[in-house]
């Protein structure tokens, strides 16, 4: 029980190292990257982020303004200073700045450097471009694409109507330790209903066959109550990603024509992928009676 207790340590740990930075983590990164560029008391002048929404050009154009700020000595041009020039310009028309624009508005602005950039979704993911130009030479001093998962706030951010899918339902395929000398094949079926975002209960009932038992015809019968929780979703989804769960409940265990009856109670480390309106998980599982099992559970969300 104890490596099993070490290995789901090892796991979340490793998953959150991994997991996609969200939106505000994005922003403290451009921020470092674009001081570390820069000299002390420079001019940076910070342009609107070509997006979908002007919400969301707004949240990560005042965040980078306050977050460079508070942590550098650099002079950031405020919005009131471009208003003028933007709308002589006309830049915004297109969606896009371009080096030329860009270009144009730092010299006008005073400025040493000017950072613009975009944001595109990609692979169920958002990838924010951002470029700094340095007015003096015209070349690029920073030029990178930072990955942001989706989250509650992305979604809001870019008016997006995030459908989210509260109950599942599927097939589980296992084996486990419901066998005397080796390990027991098992099928059932699972339902669960998320509460919160993180946070679901469930029911699910698994039957094991001993078929390397010659001598006695042996059936594993476990009808589960489940509550899991969510740790991390690198997909920013409710109700995905990486879970601990919890279950319990009674043992049927058919012998011949002879039924024995034992409580049995566990812990599950599971990673639920999902597609649209289908998941797949694949589980680990620890607990006694059975001592371990490993299996998945595929099936559909509504």
């Amino acid at each position: 029980m104890k490596k099993i207790l070490a290995l789901t340590c090892s796991l979340l740990f490793c998953l959150q190292c991994f997991a996609k930075q969200n939106l505000d983590d994005a922003i403290i990164a451009i921020s470092n990257d674009i001081t570390a560029k820069c000299a002390q008391n420079e001019i940076l002048a910070i342009l609107d982020f070509s997006t979908q929404t002007e919400e969301m050009s707004s949240y990560i154009n005042s965040q980078l303004i306050s977050t460079i700020s508070e942590n550098s000595s650099l002079r950031i041009v405020t919005r009131q200073h471009m208003d003028k020039i933007e709308k002589e310009l006309k830049f915004q028309s297109s969606g896009l700045v371009s080096d030329s624009t860009a270009l144009s508005i730092g010299e006008r602005l005073g400025a040493h450097s000017i950072v613009f950039g975009s944001l595109e979704e990609l692979d169920n993911k958002y990838m924010l471009q951002v470029r700094m130009l340095d007015v003096e030479h015209g070349a690029y001093s920073l030029f990178k694409t930072y990955e942001i998962s989706r989250s509650a706030k992305t979604e809001q951010l870019l008016h997006h109507a995030a459908t989210i899918y509260k109950s599942s339902l599927g097939l589980i395929a296992e084996v486990n330790k419901n066998s005397i000398s080796m390990v027991a094949p098992a099928a059932g079926i699972s339902f669960d209903y998320s509460i919160f975002r993180k946070l679901s209960i469930g029911i699910k009932t698994l039957v094991s066959y001993d078929v390397f038992e010659k001598e006695n015809s042996i059936l594993a019968v476990e009808p589960l109550v489940f509550i899991r929780w969510y740790v991390v979703s690198p997909s920013g989804e409710p109700s995905a990603g990486l879970f601990i769960e919890g279950q319990g409940g009674p043992e049927l265990l058919f012998v011949n024509s002879a039924v024995k009856t034992s409580p049995t109670a566990g812990l599950s480390l599971g990673f639920r992928m999902t597609l649209q309106s289908f998941y797949f998980e694949p589980s680990i599982r620890g607990g006694y009676p059975y001592l371990f099992g490993a299996g998945i559970n595929a099936g559909f969300r509504f």
